[in-house]
């Protein structure tokens, strides 16, 4: 008899929480008797295999996490990708697992597979977690904790992105008519790239129906001009969605930023493909006019993988320095050129073999709302940071920071938040 899979990781699930499968079979009392898994990671084509002998409860749990190793793609377009849309490639940010399930016998000796046929699954796990204080399993699909869901189908649902409705509040959205309740404010400067990450399709039996995306400029005259754009249908997508993406996309008809009247601000949703609304809007906000701006220094910007698996970003606007750590490989050799006059007035004694230099930046944002120490949150805990050039480009970075004080102030003062982040590759000579 086959085996029967009583709880299973959703279809579609983040790599951050236990990955159990709970399994039975009516012949797991037999003596012998053991639990065959066969694991096939589809992206890098490994098969892993284990025995498992029956749990107490004749039962036996097995936890995928193990095998799991997500890191988002790292090339170097990635955040000024210009095109429609962003496909993150199977075996970065998400991997399709399948596993056959098998029963085993101990006879005489022997390992022997019973000639019955495998009981097969899939699961999809994708560079997301979650926390154990919301609980095993938590329903992706369907939760009604909005941030915890990941498919879009109402207007009420969140991209891949630690932004929420009250981590960034725009003082000036009420004078241009905007209700702050179920929009995402971000400030942003015309040099910005960036994407938000989507889930384009819905082959892991995902209730997900975005399938297009919609921009809607509105330049200082009160002007608007729009276009949609359709999504390529993959699991993983990125809409290229800052102010630079825009700015050099070669989508026909992106409204123009750098047009005659500038730009005030600029709004995207997620459409199902009957243009209903399937996301909360993401109102991108001229920060040079409207929002956090320092004429005084060059600002140094931070992208991140979020805990929903998609890229973050963060302008650190205030004063940035550099510390140079230097490690030296010296050695003293004997004075002596081979020659009679045995050694000269300039010959070196003391020799640097090689010194490396660890570079460190120092970076300073502006006033700092109450929310966005818990969005900063998940940049400190990021495990792939990057520094995002005015060209689009990135250069590695770790944040040294290991504490980190969330202020929670209500007497009307404002902080700003210092970080030092390490340059990941050494400068050398």
């Amino acid at each position: 008899m086959a085996i029967t899979i009583n709880t299973e990781p959703f279809s579609w699930t983040p790599r951050g929480q236990k990955l159990i499968y709970d399994l039975s079979s009516t012949n797991s009392g037999n003596t012998g008797f053991k639990f065959g898994i066969e694991v096939l990671d589809v992206a890098t084509a490994k098969t892993y295999f284990f025995y498992l002998d029956p749990s107490p409860d004749a039962h036996a749990y097995f936890d995928l996490n193990p095998l799991v190793n997500l890191l988002n793609k790292e090339d170097s377009p990635i955040h000024a990708t210009t095109a429609g849309s962003y496909t993150e490639p199977e075996g970065n940010s998400w991997k399709s697992f399948d596993l056959s399930l098998t029963e085993w016998w101990v006879i005489n000796g022997v390992l022997t597979q019973d000639d019955g046929a495998p009981t097969l699954t899939t699961t999809a796990v994708y560079n997301g977690y979650l926390q154990f204080s919301e609980g095993y399993r938590p329903n992706v699909f369907t939760s009604s904790d909005k941030r915890i869901k990941i498919p879009n189908n109402t207007n009420l649902d969140y991209m891949q992105s630690d932004r929420e409705s009250s981590t960034h509040v725009w003082q000036y959205a009420e004078s241009f008519g905007f209700s702050t309740a179920n929009r995402i404010f971000i400030p942003a400067m015309v040099t910005d790239y960036g994407l938000l990450f989507v889930q384009g399709n819905d082959d892991y039996s995902s209730p997900n129906t975005a399938a297009k995306y919609q921009v809607v400029l509105i330049d200082n005259a009160g002007a608007n001009s729009s276009t949609i754009v359709p999504l390529n249908g993959d699991p993983q997508e990125g809409i290229p969605c800052y102010p630079a993406n825009l700015i050099n996309s070669v989508i026909a008809g992106m409204p123009d930023l750098l047009g005659a009247n500038g730009w005030r601000y600029y709004r995207i949703v997620a459409l199902d493909a009957a243009n209903a609304v399937v996301s909360r809007q993401y109102v991108f906000y001229n920060s040079e006019l409207w929002g956090q701006y320092d004429c005084r220094f060059d600002y140094i910007r931070l992208g991140w993988v979020s805990s929903r698996g998609g890229w973050d970003y963060f302008n650190f606007i205030k004063k940035n320095e550099f510390t140079n750590s230097i490690e030296r490989k010296q050695f003293k050799r004997v004075l002596f050129n081979g020659t009679n006059s045995i050694f000269t007035a300039y010959d070196r004694q003391q020799v640097d073999r090689q010194n490396i230099v660890t570079r460190t930046l120092s970076i300073a944002s502006d006033w700092v709302q109450e929310n966005e120490y818990i969005f900063l949150r998940s940049l400190l805990v990021s495990n792939q940071v990057h520094l995002i050039t005015e060209s689009g480009g990135h250069v590695p970075v770790s944040v040294e920071e290991s504490t980190f004080l969330e202020r929670k102030e209500r007497n009307g003062k404002l902080y700003n938040v210092t970080f030092k982040i390490q340059y990941s590759q050494d400068y050398s000579n």
